[in-house]
């Protein structure tokens, strides 16, 4: 079989030709200072004979070539050079061979078999670097001809920056049938342009690597076609992870606020996939991997002993990863990643809940492969789909079963839905209604007080086996559609809600129970309707066993997620007014509401009940830019109208050349506009309101705002 290696050295056997040249140009030379004439007339000049190209199927000579992607790479006579990466044990070989089936989709003469010997990481491929920045605009689609020995192999073709890995976009592909070529197809996005100058590609990307597989590939083109819609913002959580209840002696923590941590070397090694943020949500630090396909993190000035402990912990958060994975790696005594005594093991969850924290709590006797645990120096977040999910990090640490307390640490979590679309049993967050008796006399053994949990009043209900709640006077909860409990155990096995109305009639819900940690319930009224009057609700009854604590017992109904009717019409005479933003005004021309400061915050003109109006999407912050200065000294007021499903923080600044600003803060409500006149003395002293260039809003969750003017 002819093959061309991958090799600078491609061209030696030119060697004694560019010789006998250089000899006869010196011989040329000197024959040339004889002469009195030296130059020839141009008449004299003959061009040299170009050489004929090689007829189809002749040997070309081939080469080491900096390929245009937009050209296609075909192989025939030319291939990039080539840098491997995942090697371990194992090695990598990439070699130009003749084709060894050309038939079908690829007839061509020449194809690139890339070889992988055993013990090459599951992430194992290669790269190349190409001579410009890969163009999507007019063609989004990628098609590489693969010939692969297997079918159900994941094919991962990576874009990045050469210069700067951390900004790359990866796309799968997966292989139909084994021993026969196929094309496969990568979709891009016209916003990828301009950004990638380098190919990385994986074949049997995180497969079995334990014996020595060939796949051969050819003919990478780019198509028209195939735009893939851009990546929707999934959000992120809006409370932190539940607090560990664990005794701190009992813990070697990585990362978390309640624990002293460890030295970790890097959350994000260079050979990571993901983008990594360090974030606060409501004043805890967590970590956010986004783009994720592999992130390492790395202890190996320090590594860890866990010898001592039984379980790893962490917990995630994500609105769009469909599997994820955690590998631990023991060095060995050497601390160094040789394959000599490393040992590891990986653990997938398939399906992780969507959109709230999940607590992933693992005995470390299921790491299999982790047959030592004295010199952990490696952590693997692995994550699908490729490159296109985030996920939320927090409290990562090992700890031993037998500190695991019978006590909650913390309170449970603040209750979030805004107090008027809430009936409120027990909560120090809203108003309850009077006259509950948490321990009527109905002859059961159960123990009931209330404890202080970190500043939190909580039921403790010790020795369950039923305990009733019961109202001074029925509730009609008929309105609502939810109720909502946060419960703690250190023991139970079974735990059941039931709803009693007069009669007495009653269902019991049953609650799956998780020890160890704050858990928010919430169940959907109509799980007890049909039986219990939700108009006629007299008493609630929990039945099960073991010690049991419980806060924020209350009935809800979501709020809705964007107003039904528009903000309330200003009535200010438009000579006392100066807009910004008003379908009542005439508003200050060619003001920018969404000018490029980098924000996060999706903006948008949205149509309520014919009122146009701003919406602001996943605000973190968000600018107002006007096309020139305005003078606001001879007003007293800024008014705005805002209404939001679920925000928790708003603040608005007004800015003055320099820039200078002051923030002021809203009492925000939820679920209703609310309109809000703020006095331009709140501002003044720093900005200068002769003189103010922008507002900004920052903030959390979606706000609706309206009417935003001078008065």
């Amino acid at each position: 079989m002819k093959k061309h290696n991958n090799n600078k050295n491609i061209s030696r056997s030119k060697l004694p030709i560019m010789a006998l040249l250089m000899a006869l140009g010196i011989l040329g030379t000197i024959i040339s200072c004889e002469t009195e004439d030296d130059i020839p007339p141009p008449s004299a000049y003959v061009p040299p004979t170009p050489e004929p190209e090689p007829e189809p199927g002749e040997d070309c000579v081939f080469s080491t070539i900096v390929p245009e992607l937009s050209e296609g790479i075909d192989f025939e006579c030319g291939g990039p050079e080539v840098e491997f990466f995942g090697e371990i044990d194992g090695s990598f070989n990439l070699e130009y061979v003749e084709n060894p089936d050309p038939s079908g989709i690829n007839t061509s003469e020449t194809v690139v078999a890339y070889t992988q010997t055993p013990s090459v990481e599951p992430w194992a491929g290669f790269l190349f670097d190409l001579a410009s920045k890969v163009d999507f605009n007019e063609m989004q689609t990628v098609k590489i001809k693969v010939y692969a020995p297997a079918a159900d192999e994941v094919v991962l073709l990576k874009f990045e920056d050469s210069t700067d890995n951390t900004i790359n976009k990866e796309v799968q592909a997966t292989t139909t049938v084994a021993n026969e070529w196929e094309e496969l197809s990568f979709v891009f996005s016209p916003s990828d342009s301009d950004k990638y100058d380098r190919l990385v590609l994986f074949f049997n990307f995180n497969g079995e690597k334990d014996a020595e597989s060939i796949h051969y590939f050819d003919d990478i083109v780019m198509s028209e076609g195939g735009e893939v819609e851009e990546p929707v913002e999934t959000g992120e959580p809006t409370a932190p992870a539940p607090d560990p209840n664990i005794d701190p002696t009992e813990v070697i923590s990585l990362f978390s606020d309640v624990y002293t941590n460890v030295t970790v070397d890097t959350w994000r090694t260079d050979w990571s996939n993901a983008t990594l943020e360090d974030i606060e949500i409501d004043g805890n630090a967590v970590k956010k991997y986004s783009e994720l396909n592999v992130a390492g993190i790395e202890a190996t000035s320090n590594p860890i002993d866990a010898t001592g402990m039984t379980h790893f912990r962490t917990d995630i958060w994500t609105g769009d990863a469909t599997e994820f994975r955690i590998k631990l790696v023991d060095f060995g005594a050497d601390g160094a990643y040789d394959g000599g005594d490393d040992v590891e093991h990986e653990i997938v969850f398939e399906a992780p809940t969507q959109q709230e924290w999940v607590t992933l709590d693992i005995p470390l006797s299921d790491f299999t492969g982790l047959t030592t645990k004295e010199h952990i120096a490696q952590l693997l977040f692995i994550s699908t789909p490729s490159g296109a999910n985030t996920v939320f990090v927090d409290n990562v640490f090992f700890y031993n079963e037998a500190g695991v307390s019978d006590t909650p640490l913390s309170g449970a979590p603040t209750p979030t839905v805004p107090d008027n679309f809430v009936i409120s049993v027990f909560s120090d967050t809203y108003t309850d209604v009077s006259g509950t008796d948490f321990n009527p006399n109905w002859g059961q053994a159960t123990v009931v007080t209330q404890e202080d949990i970190a500043g939190n009043n909580t039921l403790k209900y010790d020795g369950l086996n039923y305990q009733g709640t019961q109202f001074e006077n029925a509730l009609d909860v008929s309105g609502m559609t939810t109720i909502h409990l946060d419960y703690w155990t250190p023991d139970s096995s079974d735990l059941n809600l039931s709803l009693v109305s007069t009669g007495p009639v009653e269902i019991p819900y049953p609650i799956n129970v998780t020890t160890g940690q704050w858990v928010s319930v919430d169940i959907p009224l109509t799980e007890f309707s049909g039986t219990v009057d939700l108009s006629d609700v007299i008493q609630l009854k929990l039945d099960g066993n073991g010690t049991i604590f419980l806060d924020n017992i209350y009935f809800f109904s979501p709020p809705p997620t964007e107003p039904v009717a528009g903000a309330p019409t200003p009535t200010l005479a438009q000579a006392d007014v100066l807009s910004i933003f008003s379908d009542t005004y005439t508003d200050v021309a060619d003001t920018e509401f969404n000018p490029n400061w980098g924000q996060a915050t999706v903006v948008t003109q949205e149509d309520i009940d014919g009122n146009n109006t701003l919406k602001y999407a996943g605000l973190n912050y968000q600018g107002t830019q006007f096309s020139s200065s305005l003078d606001v000294s001879g007003m007293t007021m800024i008014h705005v109208d805002y209404w939001t499903p679920d925000s928790s923080a708003l603040n608005l600044s007004l800015i003055s050349t320099g820039p200078v600003e002051t923030p002021y803060a809203f009492e925000v409500t939820a679920g209703e506009w609310v309109s809000v006149d703020i006095p331009l003395t709140e501002f003044s002293g720093v900005v200068d309101l002769t003189d103010v260039i922008q507002l900004k809003f920052d903030g959390n969750g979606t706000i609706f705002l309206d009417n935003i003017y001078f008065h």
